[in-house]
């Protein structure tokens, strides 16, 4: 998958609703950044499960869904929704949530350097406004023009390969909450009962 698809109210109200409040309870680290420049900014993230510093990790890939489900039953509810409807037979890797508040963005930044390894963005605000900013930004691949914006609407997700350059764009000082994301990435498909094979 090169392109960006974006799909939107993949949730019902209900679900949205539980979602977002979930996402936005307690539970909060910070020190999260996508940028390993020095004056990168920090955010606050929560790390449910899967690789945590690096794909480098001694991880099982069949066990991270697992993992999940052990985790947070709600959320891995919603992951096997996204498989079986916009990610078919993909393996998780890792899911997380992020939370930005007002004036801080992510930095330009690559997921992965293999094309079938996925990124799936979940927006589970209940509200957002144009003036409200925050969108994903994707780049060429030379990194120097933008070939799509993508705004973080209610109850949207995206899906795109990882290495496709993308940066999130910092929300209005006037936004009514921080911009919250919740991420999927996945390991791409097995091939031939290899875990993480594509």
């Amino acid at each position: 998958m090169t392109e960006i698809h974006v799909f939107d109210d993949i949730m019902d109200p209900f679900s949205h609703q539980k979602t977002w409040e979930f996402l936005e309870g307690p539970g909060w680290r910070f020190g999260a950044y996508s940028d390993d420049h020095p004056d990168a900014d920090k955010y606050w993230f929560k790390h449910f499960a899967g690789y945590s510093a690096s794909g480098v990790e001694e991880r099982d890939p069949v066990g991270i869904a697992e993992e999940l489900r052990s985790s947070c039953l709600p959320l891995y509810k919603m992951w096997e929704g996204i498989v079986a409807s916009f990610l078919p037979r993909q393996l998780l890797g890792r899911c997380y949530a992020n939370r930005m508040p007002p004036g801080i963005g992510g930095g330009l930044h690559r997921d992965s350097l293999v094309a079938s390894h996925l990124t799936a963005i979940y927006y589970p605000h209940l509200e957002w406004s144009p003036r409200d900013a925050g969108e994903v930004l994707f780049y060429d691949d030379a990194e120097r023009d933008v070939v799509r914006a993508v705004a973080p609407r209610p109850n949207r997700l995206v899906v795109f390969s990882g290495t496709i350059p993308h940066v999130a764009r910092p929300i209005s000082n006037h936004a009514k909450s921080d911009r919250i994301s919740l991420v999927f990435k996945t390991l791409g498909v097995p091939v031939a009962g290899v875990a993480g094979g594509a």
